[in-house]
């Protein structure tokens, strides 16, 4: 990530890594990955928004440069990783922030909309996710999480997270895919491939069922939100009539592709910066 730099706070009692770009004297944005994403998922949002803020793109515990899992029972819960976002901002001595999630990280934005008294949220972006998930999905997540595929080499790596992902309708350039192959894999004991982030992830989906039904967060949500829902969306059409009518009745941006957004598109970036924007 040009003009970023790679650092790591202890938040919560655990090692977590953050890029951080722009000038640390503007307003601040905080982008947040989804469930098994990195920090530099959205490389091309961040460095669009660092000419004009302080951008802060963490790694979730599990993820990319962050601690693995150390208790399966809490860390990969919603409520956990609130405290590691609070905890964060708190060093970083950030009062008052914009914030972008992904899946997951939206999530995670909603809760710290109601919670997080001692940084204020003023504008909530979220990304292909609403307060609530039906069960086939979590199962179907939690069974991929946690079982993660091997594979003998990179490229075999890069050739089935293309075909998998293209499934889902997301398209990239060859050079972002490459790009997401290399933040998405690492190297097993064994010598194989494998996905770089911490199976246990999957016990979000067993043991936080509480993550899946968010409705009582958002209905209390009164900062402007946007939700940006892909074509083939998590976010069904009744949800989303509901996002609109409840809460702080939520702008929706419709864009094309699936669930997983890497945010990169021109047209998606503009309704964003837009939204965020003063």
């Amino acid at each position: 990530m040009r003009g970023f730099v790679s650092k790591f706070l202890k938040c919560a009692g655990r090692n977590i890594h953050f890029m951080e770009g722009g000038n640390p004297e503007n307003s601040c944005v905080i982008i947040w990955h989804g469930v098994t994403g990195t920090c530099q998922d959205h490389v091309e949002l961040a460095t669009r928004l660092a000419t004009r803020y302080h951008v802060i793109c963490p790694d979730s515990i599990g993820c990319g440069l962050s601690d693995w899992v150390v208790d399966k029972n809490k860390d990969p819960g919603l409520a956990f990783y609130s405290d590691i976002a609070r905890d964060l901002l708190h060093q970083l001595g950030i009062r008052e922030c914009r914030w972008i999630g992904a899946s997951k990280g939206g999530g995670l934005g909603i809760i710290l909309a109601n919670i997080m008294t001692e940084c204020s949220i003023t504008q909530l972006v979220i990304n292909d996710i609403g307060p609530g998930l039906p069960e086939w999905m979590r199962a179907a997540a939690m069974k991929s999480i946690s079982s993660p595929p091997r594979f003998d080499s990179y490229q075999m790596f890069e050739k089935n997270l293309r075909t998998t992902l293209s499934r889902g309708k997301l398209t990239l350039t060859d050079e972002k895919w490459q790009h997401l192959a290399l933040t998405w894999s690492r190297r097993m004991d064994d010598g194989g491939v494998t996905f770089h982030n911490d199976p246990a992830l999957a016990f979000q989906f067993s043991h936080h069922p509480e993550d899946f039904d968010l409705w009582h967060y958002y209905d209390n949500i009164k900062i402007p939100t946007l939700l940006i829902r892909g074509e083939y969306s998590m976010v069904d059409d009744t949800e989303a009539l509901a996002m609109q009518s409840r809460g702080p009745k939520c702008i929706i941006h419709q864009r094309p592709g699936g669930h997983i957004s890497l945010m990169n598109e021109p047209n998606e970036q503009d309704i964003i910066i837009d939204f965020i924007n003063p």
